[in-house]
């Protein structure tokens, strides 16, 4: 069926600075070597990755020196020559559009603390603000909060409010943040003014590798409302703490240890959000996702929750530092990544499932199309709306284009019905979607019938029913006897 969340996952490679390049220039008694490099790129039956190759240096027991090398693959390997709009024009591009189709994007940056993670999200925030998501059709809004261990802050609130931003669910499911300004951008100019000015409050402390180095996890929100339609697609950017070993962090004190441990829990929560988010796309029965764990994965309820009703797409970008005694810790950055992607490739495997009738992605172009007509009881032309869509295609349109579509077969004074036709078609096929991924099934890939279900619930009752009536007579026996 259609697959609600998806994810890219991608690795950048800084380059070397400061003194690690007046070392090499023969200005620092020693010379900065770099152990990560990126590879090849392949091709293999229409899946494309990008290589990112690993070097550590050792010293064999017989004294001879030797290269170990690593090899991780990804959806891409951005190296030190790479720029912040190459990043942004390859992973980052395709998720702002689809937030401004009413979807949901995710952009995050891990890894170590001095990798470039600030570097790489505030170019890619610098770059978002004067990309064309500003025009008269649409309501943008804009907000930062930072997320300290168990407090959350807002990086932009007004003159003398200092309440801590609070994040949980409403009766209704719905993510409910408290005591975050929410600020309306006119334009570039403004939208880069309040970047500038987020940055500028968020936490930072001087650490082993980074003098700088971010605290907390920042997340900026950008929505982006469609006047006509009313449909809110939203982008979140995010910059990870940075995560730091034992050896970086054996200097620090109780109060930092305590935010180190805290940093690191909140990551290892995102990981397992995402491989089993990914794990349950594969439609294997039962798993979790533990998104309520964390207020991070909290707030990003719509990427990890199966029963979401609207795509969702992510974009991991795992950054590493290039230096030999960095290795260690850019492994551990690796190893966080990389299963990612593998998690994501083993989603995609098909597996020998029972073919769901009921699931629209699974639709030919002429079941669509009846679909469509019965729903809107022929009041528009189905073969029209549909086109030569199959059902996948046509699960993947967004809800701005149900209405564009519903507008331009609209006739003279009947635009308003042709609108409400149109959202009861999107409301309906993601009704089916929804269920189609939440659909029950046995360990063969069968597919367990409502009716099933509720034979095997009265099966079930009648058996308990029966047990009580043994061990009561049992009861009643032992009671006589003694």
């Amino acid at each position: 069926g259609l697959e609600t969340s998806t994810f890219t996952v991608c690795t950048r490679v800084r380059p070397l600075l400061g003194p690690e390049l007046i070392n090499n220039a023969g200005g620092g008694g020693g010379l900065t070597l770099s152990s990560v490099v990126p590879g090849r790129r392949t091709s293999i039956g229409g899946n494309y990755t990008e290589e990112l190759l690993l070097h550590t240096p050792k010293v064999s027991i017989t004294g001879n020196a030797t290269l170990d090398t690593l090899s991780h693959h990804f959806d891409y390997v951005f190296g030190p020559d790479s720029t912040n709009e190459e990043i942004y024009d390859l992973a980052c591009a395709p998720l702002v559009k689809r937030a401004l189709n009413g979807q949901v994007g995710v952009i995050f940056a891990y890894g170590q603390t001095g990798s470039g993670k600030t570097h790489t999200m505030s170019g890619i925030l610098d770059i978002l603000a004067t990309s064309a998501i500003f025009s008269d059709l649409t309501n943008i809004t804009f907000s930062y909060i930072e997320m300290l261990g168990r407090e959350i802050r807002d990086c932009l609130p007004d003159a003398g409010e200092g309440k801590g931003v609070q994040i949980g669910e409403g009766l209704n499911g719905a993510v409910l943040i408290r005591n975050m300004k929410t600020h309306v951008v006119a334009d570039a100019a403004q939208l880069g003014t309040l970047i500038k000015r987020a940055n500028a409050t968020r936490a930072t402390a001087a650490t082993a590798k980074n003098e700088t180095s971010s605290r907390s996890h920042g997340v900026a929100i950008l929505k982006v409302t469609n006047k006509k339609t009313s449909v809110e697609g939203t982008l979140y950017v995010i910059d990870l703490a940075g995560s730091e070993s034992a050896k970086d962090s054996k200097d620090h004190d109780k109060h930092r240890m305590k935010e180190t441990k805290e940093i690191n829990s909140s990551l290892l929560v995102l990981k397992d959000c995402i491989r089993a988010r990914t794990n349950a796309a594969a439609a294997d029965d039962g798993i979790h996702v533990p998104y309520r764990r964390n207020k991070l994965t909290l707030l990003m309820k719509d990427v990890f929750d199966i029963g979401c009703s609207r795509l969702c797409s992510t974009v991991v970008i795992a950054n590493c530092s290039p230096l030999v005694s960095d290795i260690s810790h850019t492994k551990n950055t690796v190893k966080y990544a990389a299963p990612l992607r593998v998690a994501v490739a083993s989603s995609n495997r098909q597996k020998n499932l029972e073919l769901d009738v009921f699931d629209p992605a699974l639709w030919t172009n002429d079941a669509m199309v009846a679909w469509v007509d019965s729903v809107a009881s022929g009041k528009i032309d189905a073969k029209l709306f549909v086109n030569s869509l199959t059902g996948v295609q046509f699960c993947a349109l967004s809800e701005n284009e149900f209405y564009a579509r519903a507008e331009a077969q609209a006739q003279l004074g009947e635009e308003e019905g042709m609108m409400e036709i149109a959202k009861t078609l999107y409301m309906g096929m993601w009704t089916l979607i929804v269920d189609a991924k939440t659909r029950k099934r046995r360990p063969d890939g069968s597919i367990i019938t409502p009716e099933q279900e509720e034979e095997e619930r009265r099966r079930l009752e009648e058996e308990t029913v029966e047990r009580a009536k043994v061990w009561a007579e049992r009861e009643k026996f032992m009671k006589s006897e003694f």
